[in-house]
């Protein structure tokens, strides 16, 4: 099969990324945000100056899915490179799920709460295994910051002040209807930092996540109010479907709160201002984003205009699998 035949399959893939891309109403930028390509790079595919790479079409895919039409185009196209003799070796199978175990997060729902001089953290997550190993964990963060705009302060302060595991109440449970605990252990720990790691199944069962399989796991914890800090943020290191961040102040503590998107990848930097009500002596805040970028922060901060000193938050990275984070779909 010469070099027509690859060039033909390469324009045939250029025509269905750009079909669903459109259909997807995103943007060459927005689209290489959400991949963590430079966005020179997808303009470059489209035009025809580059040629597909495997791990490119399976971003594509995993973003835009295309009911796996772009993967499909792609292993026509990598068959070409194979006929020629370029050494690309690639499994039978017709879907691409990416290589070794995957997570994507189709919805996280993360509340933090002040209540009694505490911070309270509750996170929701469904989980969807896209890779083509099963799954046995999952690591989460709690990791704060009293004085994010002062470093050296913050660092002595957490110095003086460490964050303890006995005082945070962490819990983690799986499943939906009548969820069961789940099995945890500390990976690592520092004044303000402590990596847990958490075991799918629960107490008395061990049971991996298998591809394609989906499960909703729940954890949460808390810290005094004033280690914390004046945010919170959520770090998008997984492929991420919906986020929807919640705060939930007393009404007499008369919070301000605000919002700010930012990107690793791209200069994408946006203000935002959270949905806002009152009910049942509470100020509640609502930020949804869908479709969060990867490599991207998603950040709310506040402040009080009703108490005389100020109480604080933390930030949170979503990793995954043997414990290691996980940047790319």
């Amino acid at each position: 099969m010469g070099t027509s035949a690859q060039g033909d399959a390469a324009a045939a893939f250029v025509r269905e990324l750009a079909y669903w891309r459109h259909h997807r109403a995103m943007s060459k930028k927005s689209l290489a945000s959400r991949i963590g390509f430079d966005p020179s790079y997808v303009s470059h595919i489209e035009s025809g100056r580059h040629k597909p790479t495997e791990e490119f079409a399976r971003r594509v895919e995993a973003v835009l899915e295309s009911g796996n039409r772009i993967w499909q185009r792609y292993l026509v196209f990598a068959s070409t490179k194979l006929q020629r003799g370029q050494g690309l070796a690639l499994g039978p199978t017709a879907t691409p799920p990416p290589v070794g175990p995957h997570l994507v997060i189709e919805e996280e729902l993360a509340a933090l709460s002040l209540a009694d001089g505490w911070y309270e953290c509750r996170v929701r997550r469904h989980l969807h295994s896209v890779g083509t190993e099963p799954i046995t964990r999952h690591t989460v963060q709690i990791d704060i910051d009293r004085f994010p705009e002062d470093p050296e302060r913050s660092m002595a302060f957490h110095d003086r002040h460490p964050l303890r595991m006995n005082e945070v109440d962490f819990q983690a449970s799986i499943g939906t209807d009548q969820p069961e605990p789940m099995r945890w252990k500390v990976l690592h720990s520092r004044n303000a930092f402590i990596k847990i790691v958490l075991m799918f199944g629960s107490d008395e069962v061990s049971c991996p996540l298998y591809p394609g399989h989906r499960t909703l796991i729940h954890y949460a914890y808390r810290v005094p109010a004033w280690k914390f800090g004046d945010w919170l943020q959520r770090d998008i290191r997984l492929p991420t479907r919906r986020l929807n961040i919640r705060l939930s102040f007393p009404s007499t503590s008369h919070p301000a709160v605000w919002g700010r998107e930012t990107s690793f990848t791209t200069d994408v930097a946006a203000d935002v201002t959270p949905s806002r009500r009152e009910r049942d002596g509470l100020v509640e805040y609502e930020w949804e984003v869908p479709r969060p970028r990867l490599r991207a922060q998603y950040r709310l901060n506040w402040r009080y205009l009703g108490l005389r000193t100020a109480v604080t938050g933390g930030t949170a990275n979503v990793e995954s699998g043997n414990g290691q984070t996980i940047d790319l779909p």
